[in-house]
């Protein structure tokens, strides 16, 4: 073998191997960039959520007197629920007070509504130009409930999510784990709408996202 040609493999050898050590190199930057990153990202998300409150937090007890609706909305076809006592609840706002629902002597228009739940949001913008342009009508109480509880999901937490909508100062509760003040008007979907008027009795339920005829009726059943 000659001279030259061990020096061509020399060289190849020698290349190959400066090359095969270059891209060993940039993997190992690659993978301590991306382990860096992760634990960028990890920190931030922790630093996001560490003041966020946690379930027992907002879920709150709700006291439920009297028989509570014993039958389901409806698919379709007239509400037999419609002309029962309503239950009458306690609940508590989001400064722990209580808040009574279905008592005797205070029409309400009671919106059951779940964070994450993008009807809902829909339904957020009817609730606020109604608000804004009509108002309330004096007699009848407008409770917002926040229901369908779920930290892990969007617009965590509740509250925020309604100031953010911009619906001013109504009465907003607070439904427990499993929606049980929900359920007593037996309303399975969010949203969902029950109507008392000032005899405590039940005019009216709906479920699913409401025009804002729909709601402005809703009013003035309570108020009839």
């Amino acid at each position: 073998m000659s001279t030259s040609t061990r020096t061509s493999r020399s060289a190849s050898a020698s290349s190959s191997g400066r090359s095969g050590g270059s891209n060993r190199l940039v993997l190992i930057l690659v993978g301590v960039a991306v382990v860096a990153f992760v634990g960028v990202v990890a920190v931030l998300s922790a630093g996001e959520g560490a003041d966020l409150p946690g379930l027992s937090d907002v879920a709150a007890p709700v006291v439920i007197e009297g028989e509570t609706i014993p039958v389901p909305y409806p698919e379709d076809g007239p509400d037999p629920a419609v002309g029962l006592p309503s239950p009458v609840i306690t609940a508590l706002d989001y400064e722990d007070q209580p808040v009574t629902i279905g008592e005797q002597g205070q029409a309400q228009v009671i919106v059951f509504l779940a964070h994450w739940c993008p009807v809902c949001g829909q339904e957020l913008p009817t609730l606020r130009d109604l608000v804004e342009a009509d108002g309330v009508p004096d007699d009848i109480e407008l409770v917002l409930v926040t229901t369908g509880l779920d930290p892990s999901r969007p617009n965590w937490p509740p509250r925020t999510w309604l100031s953010d909508a911009g619906l001013g100062e109504q009465t907003t509760v607070r439904d427990d784990v499993g929606d049980p003040l929900m359920k007593a008007f037996g309303l399975r979907a969010y949203p969902a709408w029950a109507v008392v008027d000032a005899d405590g009795t039940l005019v009216a339920r709906r479920q699913g996202l409401l025009p804002a005829v729909g709601v402005a009726q809703l009013l003035d059943l309570a108020s009839r």
